[in-house]
């Protein structure tokens, strides 16, 4: 899959030219996304082009509502992965920013169609675009009549009788739903960043932990979780803690994952950390050696719930 980041690449890369294509943010690539990518991976077909896809860095509300934008679900380079996964040829990957919002409808198509010359546009059910997002498939439609490219709307992906969407699975994952989440995701859930240093805390306690910062994903509520973690290709049994580390006065939101029978060197390596189920809230104890007793208990209990999921 060719990424493209820019109108003049895109207009060079012929390859990408002549086929059909598709725009959205695509934030975590969940299954209502996988319909709609399937969808243009077949229209490519019928023109005998590219599939195309087109997303955005950053999220748009990020720059033109910057107190609301969204927790996302999942990186960039994750995005990326997921849309070579699901059979794109090519991604553009447009920088989002003020002048990009001013344009028109037809402005923002006109120039996709310099870049691209495609014949045909697979849009989402709800597709909106252009200043104010007051462009819809009706228009869009007008639009393509004028330059020869035809246009279709996806229907709505519905699940357990909703329509899954990206706020749908962050509000699955703010209530620790994480059955429901996979489901809506079409993949287990999961949060990875590279693995920092920490202030060797745990280690003190005797639960030495690989620690991430996930402060802009959509995370769970703070807490202790089962968990599995992935690097490289190995997977380890794991209990994680997510929070603000009240007994020792923290400010930092933080993910420490201990792993299970196991001492990994993981520093500076990306880390996936796989939620399975919660096994308690957060809170502050009286002491290191109160948490350190409680940790212990957290780990077993853990265990426990992942022994069960490997006989169910």
């Amino acid at each position: 899959m060719k990424i493209l980041h820019s109108w003049n690449s895109a207009q060079s890369f012929t390859d990408a030219h002549s086929g059909a294509i598709t725009v959205g943010n695509f934030d975590g690539v969940h299954m209502g996304h996988e319909q709609v990518l399937a969808e243009v991976r077949g229209h490519a077909l019928d023109v005998k082009g590219p599939a195309v896809a087109v997303t955005f860095e950053p999220h748009p509300r990020a720059i033109l509502f910057p107190d609301e934008k969204p927790r996302r679900l999942c990186h960039l380079h994750e995005r990326l992965e997921l849309l070579k996964r699901a059979g794109m040829d090519a991604v553009m990957l447009l920088h989002f920013n003020r002048e990009m919002a001013t344009w028109t409808p037809e402005t923002f198509i006109r120039k996709l169609h310099a870049a691209f010359r495609f014949k045909h546009m697979h849009v989402g059910y709800d597709f909106a675009f252009g200043h104010a997002r007051s462009g819809d498939a009706d228009s869009l439609r007008q639009i393509g009549e004028g330059l020869q490219f035809t246009v279709s709307e996806a229907a709505a992906f519905e699940m357990h009788g909703a329509v899954v969407s990206s706020s749908r699975i962050r509000s699955s994952i703010e209530a620790a739903d994480f059955k429901l989440t996979e489901e809506l995701l079409g993949r287990p859930y999961s949060m990875s960043g590279h693995v920092g240093k920490g202030d060797q805390r745990g280690r003190e306690l005797g639960f030495p932990t690989a620690n991430l910062d996930v402060k802009e994903l959509a995370h769970p509520p703070v807490g202790v979780y089962a968990v599995l973690a992935e690097c490289q290709g190995k997977i380890w049994d794991a209990a994680a803690y997510f929070g603000y580390r009240p007994t020792f006065r923290g400010r930092t939101l933080v993910l420490e994952t201990h792993i299970f029978d196991a001492h990994p060197d993981l520093y500076k390596k990306r880390l996936k950390v796989h939620f399975i189920e919660r096994v308690r809230e957060d809170r502050a104890f009286k002491s290191p050696e109160a948490l350190a007793s409680q940790i212990a208990k957290d780990c077993a209990i853990a265990r426990e719930i992942l022994s069960q999921r490997d006989k169910d």
